[in-house]
């Protein structure tokens, strides 16, 4: 790792691949013409990975997103060339762009990257942070997708050979999580109390401090030893104290708490900071207000300038590794937790954890399913 660092602080793109796909990154505040030009000839979009307060902060996130969490612009003056293309990324992340000068949709796309980097999402745009900040820059970063010579998405084999034949400097993501993890970490386990609760029977209740903000992990029994059974729950105030009828997600916690109950063995978190999938609970409402008006789940966060998710559950993998869990029972119907959970070293099983739709709640669950990939079966 340190030899990429050292190489992306001359000015030097790297090579970071997982299993299916590699990219080429540099950090945004340093692109040149000379990269960008590397780039179109070997790879295909342009993406700029940004953490959300910058996005929001350039006002970025007044134009749609775009296939889910991409945002398409470019400078309405020029741009054509790789230079200017350099010249405008680099002038747009230190402020000096103005809205409208902006073109949308353009071909330079947008991407929230969680600021955490790969410990709280472990995904290219969040592994392009990581490189621009432990190289010194602002975090904010350039990559592309490599291609191959007859236009297919390139694996790690290609990836690395591709490397040494442009003498560029090379890791996998799981490289990077792990470098990480062996210096640094996200959470903190500041406190442990016992939970007696009506319904569930009795847990330890540990509490942790995040970026996101406080997290309680409910613990029974001893979870550091075979398949554990595990909720990550994201906050949902309306569904999980109110009962709302508008989504599934009280019940989901209901069922999962009684499930471990029952075992008497498991680990449910509570993420805080997830409410709306992550864009609060005001502008949840806000979203409800606009299904009302005919908008799906989906498309009422994106008319509100939020990409359909903005979750990421890198922290959760980290406050089941401080509790020692390592085999996983997971109950959920959402396929990214699975994925991001092994990508952090877990091995994953799913177990579903479906409720009955209601009348209420059923175009709500077929926009997760259709749009969002949920394992839900619905019959109408």
């Amino acid at each position: 790792m340190q030899k990429a660092i050292e190489a992306v602080k001359k000015g030097k793109p790297v090579i970071i691949y997982d299993d299916k796909k590699a990219v080429v990154c540099i950090p945004a505040e340093i692109v040149s013409g000379v990269a960008i030009t590397f780039i179109m000839r070997n790879c295909d979009e342009i993406r700029l990975a940004l953490p959300w307060r910058m996005i929001a902060k350039l006002g970025l996130n007044r134009f749609r997103f775009y296939n889910g969490n991409l945002i398409p612009i470019d400078f309405k003056v020029n741009g054509l060339s790789a230079d200017e293309r350099a010249n405008f990324i680099k002038n747009l992340i230190f402020g000096k762009i103005e809205i409208d000068e902006i073109r949308y949709p353009g071909r330079i796309f947008v991407e929230e990257a969680k600021e955490g980097g790969v410990l709280e999402r472990p995904s290219f745009g969040e592994a392009c942070l990581d490189v621009s900040k432990m190289a010194g820059f602002e975090a904010a970063g350039i990559y592309s997708t490599l291609i191959t010579s007859d236009g297919k998405i390139a694996d790690a084999d290609y990836a690395t050979n591709f490397a040494k034949q442009n003498d560029l400097e090379f890791f996998s993501i799981n490289e990077l999580i792990m470098h990480r993890l062996r210096h640094e970490k996200l959470v903190e386990r500041v406190v442990e109390a016992t939970l007696p609760t009506k319904f569930y029977g009795v847990f330890k209740a540990v509490g942790y401090e995040t970026p996101i903000g406080e997290i309680i992990a409910l613990v029974r029994g001893n979870v550091d030893k075979d398949d554990v059974l595990v909720r990550i729950h994201s906050e949902c105030l309306t569904g999980d104290v109110f009962h709302s009828l508008r989504c599934d997600c009280g019940d989901q916690l209901e069922k999962a708490l009684k499930k471990i109950d029952r075992e008497d063995k498991g680990v449910a978190i509570y993420m805080r900071g997830h409410e709306g999938r992550g864009i609060g609970l005001i502008n949840k409402l806000m979203a409800y207000k606009l299904q009302e008006e005919g908008k799906d789940t989906v498309e009422a966060n994106i008319e509100l300038g939020f990409p359909p998710d903005l979750r990421s559950y890198g922290i959760a993998a980290q406050i089941l590794m401080d509790l020692g869990v390592k085999n996983i029972r997971l109950m959920t119907n959402n396929p990214l937790k699975i994925k991001e959970l092994e990508k952090y070293g877990f091995k994953v099983k799913r177990e579903p954890i479906e409720v009955e739709p209601s009348e209420e709640n059923l175009e709500y669950l077929k926009a997760k399913k259709e749009k969002m990939g949920h394992l839900i079966c619905i019959n109408d």
